[in-house]
Order: structure tokens, then sequence, then C-alpha cells
């Protein structure tokens, strides 16, 4: 790579189902609908003391990943 610049990025990624001590989780990515360069990034988690305590589900923004990190787009 001659240039350096980053032409991508990765993330490991929460599951859908349930592990010692972590809640279910999901991220999302969300695009530029004309170029598809990611604009924001969020992962989002289960709050399962809530569910147990009052019967119904929440799910809770934990990254805002442009917010958290400052940046004004999650793009290359």
């Amino acid at each position: 790579m001659i240039q350096k610049k980053p032409i991508g990025f990765n993330f490991i990624l929460g599951s859908g189902t349930t592990y010692t001590g972590k809640p279910p989780s999901f991220n999302i990515a969300y695009l530029d609908p004309e170029t598809l360069v990611p604009v924001e990034f969020e992962t989002v988690a289960f709050d399962l003391e809530h569910a147990n305590k009052f019967d119904e589900p929440k799910w809770n923004v934990v990254i805002d990943y442009t917010k958290e990190y400052d940046l004004p787009d999650m793009s290359p």
C-alpha cells in the first residue's frame, strides 16, 4: 500500500444469543445511500434486568461510535 490511507474497517460483532455476563446484542451500520460509505455505527444490547423486572423487552444503544470517539462519520 503506497498511499497508506485506510480503505475500510472491521469490527467483532455481538451475538443474538447470550453468553455468561454478556447480554444479546447487535450492531447497526448507517450507510450513505449514494456512496455506501458508513456514516454511523451503533451497538445495541438487550437489558435483561429490565426485562426480568418489568416483564417487557428493552434494547439500549450502548455505544454510538461517532459520539463516543468524536468522529464526523465512520468513513475510512
